[in-house]
């Protein structure tokens, strides 16, 4: 036997309330990102220090991680270790210097400890504000 038309009208209400919910979440969370996207901006016009994105992050070791970043002001490439993890695509405002890599033999690794990242954003921040506008 068929549904009513009671019950068809009652699913298509929990779709349509399933699907206003899920763009009001996605609508919040970009707005929250495009948010941190303009302080992260702020940070970075008074002098925070240098951007760069972590384009790839090829190992995660306990105490930290390296990675391939990109310097957002040249895009110039670089091998990383980072004291701590980060995710690809995030990115930091860093002050920090290049040395001697023993292990890889590169004689330009960018060294940063924690305290050298002095703010950062996840990749999605940089999309969001550019679909709000921003």
């Amino acid at each position: 036997m068929p549904p009513g038309p009671g019950v068809v009208v009652a699913v298509a209400l929990a779709v349509a309330v399933t699907v206003a919910l899920s763009v009001r979440s996605r609508r919040k969370r970009t707005a929250a990102l495009a948010a941190q996207w303009q302080a992260f901006q702020q940070d970075r016009r008074s002098g925070q220090g240098q951007l760069l994105q972590v384009m790839r992050v090829y190992q995660h070791g306990r105490r930290g991680s390296k990675a391939i970043v990109t310097w957002c002001d040249t895009d110039r490439q670089q091998g990383a270790w980072f004291w701590n993890h980060v995710p690809a695509g995030a990115y930091l405002l860093v002050n920090a210097s290049s040395g001697y890599g023993p292990h890889s033999h590169n004689p330009n690794v960018l060294y940063v400890q924690p305290g050298q990242v002095r703010a950062w954003v996840p990749g999605q921040a940089a999309r969001a504000a550019q679909r709000v506008g921003q």
